[in-house]
């Protein structure tokens, strides 16, 4: 008998001990998680933040290719450009944060709760990564030509506006976030690197891995 593999499904089977936790994660990646209504709205809601930071990416990357060589991007001139880029991620976290609080409540106490409310935070997640992560790596691409180099800086960046964007909410730890595209080693350094405020290490540590 058929039946339509769901996110909660797999997570009732790992739970139970039925699949592991390599298994849940790859299984996940086989489902198509659609928004509830609270979670559509705070995607609705942070669109316009969204897009500013694409565009001024597009305009403070070109601004630092200007100097650079052959009007490539190195690490050195993507720090420059990053503070203007990473004030609007902030303005987007704080916005993000605030639609969370109002509409999906803040972080529970209550841990079955807890787990719901970090699963929604990372629907959330997904339908960013969906809508963003491709103009995100078009833009790059424009200006690091190493195609590798240039998706490591563009996930990176994305990573950010992700942990920002968890850290306004009250998530501050990530092993709970369930996410078919995201990295979580990737965005505990990217949430490490915002708490500390080495966001220029980071993104440029991964111009010149």
């Amino acid at each position: 008998m058929n039946y339509i593999l769901t996110e909660e499904t797999l997570l009732l089977q790992k739970r139970a001990g039925i699949i592991t936790e390599s298994e849940y994660k790859e299984k996940l990646k086989e489902v198509d998680i659609n928004l509830d209504d609270k979670e559509q709205s705070v995607v609705d809601d942070v669109k316009d933040e969204m897009s500013a930071i694409l565009k001024t990416m597009d305009t403070e990357l070109a601004k630092a290719s200007e100097s650079a060589n052959e009007g490539l991007l190195t690490a050195a001139s993507i720090a420059i450009a990053l503070p203007a880029i990473m004030g609007l991620v902030a303005k987007f976290g704080k916005a993000a944060g605030n639609m969370v609080n109002k509409i999906l409540g803040k972080k529970p106490t209550d841990e079955d709760a807890y787990q719901q409310w970090m699963n929604k935070l990372g629907h959330i997640a997904d339908e960013l990564h969906h809508l963003y992560m491709a103009p995100i790596e078009a833009i790059v691409k424009k200006f690091i030509k190493d195609p590798v180099k240039a998706k490591k800086v563009s996930s990176g960046i994305f990573h950010v506006i992700v942990a920002t964007f968890l850290i306004a909410s009250g998530a501050t730890a990530v092993q709970a976030l369930q996410s078919k595209n995201l990295s979580l080693a990737t965005l505990e350094g990217a949430l490490s690197a915002v708490k500390g405020g080495e966001l220029k290490q980071f993104i440029s540590g991964l111009a010149e891995a």
